[in-house]
């Protein structure tokens, strides 16, 4: 990666954990940077509360936590049922927790808790924590949707959970297109690499 593009950053730590994860888990540093500005402008304290995100995960059962009703996300208090991690966060903690974006990357709480993070959600307001969650889960993405979609699929998902075309859009568009746009603009890939799709 061009050193020069990881002065894009706001916080060199960034970078260096970046660089560090995508060596690690196989994937290109400048997409990773792309994603990383377009998220939080490459800031690792950068939090943000999202109450309408509703998929929760059950640390107690290890597994997704049972569906919630409209009402249930729209309260400022967790169901009755919904667990937590005695001594790292209450309920209240814990669901709040997970229903927001954390770190350079902006990872949820919840993909977090899936991943096995089991630590304080703003210790993913690291460099180190939070770049390695969300590229745990990025990687994921690579597995699923790489061969099919390229980077760019990649990237949908990453943003949006799965890559979806828009109905109507422009020939390839994805619903969530400007954020593609937007991490391909902050990356600096080529447009070839970044929508090649395929092995390679």
């Amino acid at each position: 990666m061009r050193a020069a593009h990881l002065h894009t950053l706001a916080d060199q730590s960034v970078g260096r954990s970046i660089v560090y994860w995508a060596d690690i888990h196989n994937i290109p540093a400048e997409l990773v940077v792309g994603i990383a500005m377009a998220e939080s402008r490459g800031e690792p304290s950068l939090w943000r509360a999202e109450p309408k995100y509703p998929y929760l995960y059950d640390v107690k059962k290890l597994g997704p936590f049972r569906g919630c009703t409209a009402g249930e996300l729209a309260a400022s208090r967790p169901p009755a049922d919904f667990p937590s991690i005695r001594g790292v966060s209450s309920r209240a903690t814990e669901w709040w927790g997970q229903r927001a974006s954390w770190g350079p990357m902006q990872v949820m709480g919840g993909v977090a808790r899936e991943h096995g993070f089991r630590k304080a959600f703003p210790l993913l307001c690291t460099a180190s924590r939070g770049v390695e969650y969300g590229m745990i889960h990025l990687a994921g993405f690579r597995e699923r949707y790489f061969e099919k979609w390229g980077w760019a699929g990649v990237v949908a998902a990453y943003n949006y959970g799965h890559p979806l075309r828009a109905k109507g859009g422009l020939g390839d568009d994805f619903v969530n297109q400007k954020y593609v746009d937007r991490v391909k603009k902050h990356s600096l890939m080529t447009a070839e690499a970044f929508y090649k799709v395929g092995g390679g």
